[in-house]
């Protein structure tokens, strides 16, 4: 269900791409899901002069629990890093393991107080490509900085996800398939295709090459078919797309743009 502004967004950039590779304007005509209330409706209905869609966006979590785990770390460890960017002498990652991480129990105060204090006593000691285990008694979690150059002053955080990534990933996707596509289905047929709008802000641990593997498998098993399947990372700036699956061009034969590449760009759609 389209419940805030983002997820509008990610919608309307996808409706700018297919659009573009429609050759024709696509305007929204309804809302099913939200106007009637019902979970077994899809999210938009997009006409065009001669073609028409119907439409279905979710979010991918790259691991059981990624949007928890999200939260947790947007509580406990962003206040630091907006705190120390700029003033942190080179371009550092912070890894926390998300079981860690999930299960920590911890004053936030406390806690931000002491991973600052962790973070730039280590910074000036390490080199670069050097990485560094952090540990406090007062933090029940581990932390790992390592410093990637010294041109920049930034902190980025990630998350080290315990288990197979690429089965992880697959089950992903599967669930998203498994939620998406039957409603899809129904509202499909021969005068309208199905959209797949596939969303992701993990870049770290679902690059759009390691998804498109996953979304491969899944095909190859023809459980679910959908039209047109478009990928969209926003953790990035412009956001970026790709067109997985258009008809019965799949990957690289589904990617060109207009100008015969593979990337779609937020605000340079062509």
């Amino acid at each position: 269900m389209i419940g805030t502004t983002a997820e509008a967004e990610v919608l309307g950039f996808a409706r700018e791409i297919v659009a573009a590779r429609s050759a024709q304007q696509l305007t929204i005509v309804s809302r099913p899901e939200y106007d009637n209330r019902n979970d077994e409706a899809v999210e938009e209905l997009w006409d065009g002069p001669s073609r028409q869609f119907a439409v279905e966006h979710t979010r991918i979590e790259s691991f059981p629990g990624q949007i928890a785990n999200e939260a947790r770390i947007e509580r406990l460890l962003v206040p630091v890093k907006e705190k120390l960017t700029g003033r942190l002498p080179g371009y550092f990652t912070l890894a926390v393991r998300e079981s860690e991480m999930t299960a920590a129990r911890v004053k936030f105060a406390i806690a931000h107080v002491e991973i600052e204090r962790l973070i730039t006593e280590a910074a000036d000691r390490v080199g670069v490509g050097e990485t560094v285990t952090l540990r406090s008694g007062r933090l029940p979690f581990e932390m790992q900085l390592k410093l990637r150059h010294r041109n920049k002053s930034a902190l980025i955080l990630r998350s080290e996800i315990e288990g197979d990534p690429e089965l992880l990933r697959v089950e992903r996707f599967r669930k998203a398939f498994d939620e998406k596509c039957p409603k899809l289905a129904r509202w499909a047929g021969a005068n309208r295709s199905s959209v797949l709008v596939l969303e992701c802000d993990d870049y770290q641990n679902a690059s759009y090459h390691t998804s498109f593997e996953a979304i491969q498998t899944l095909l190859a098993e023809g459980t679910h078919k959908p039209d047109v399947i478009v990928y969209i990372e926003t953790d990035i700036t412009p956001w970026n797309a790709y067109v997985f699956k258009d008809g019965d061009r799949l990957g690289n034969d589904a990617m060109r743009n207009g100008a015969g590449g593979y990337l779609y760009e937020r605000g340079r759609v062509r």
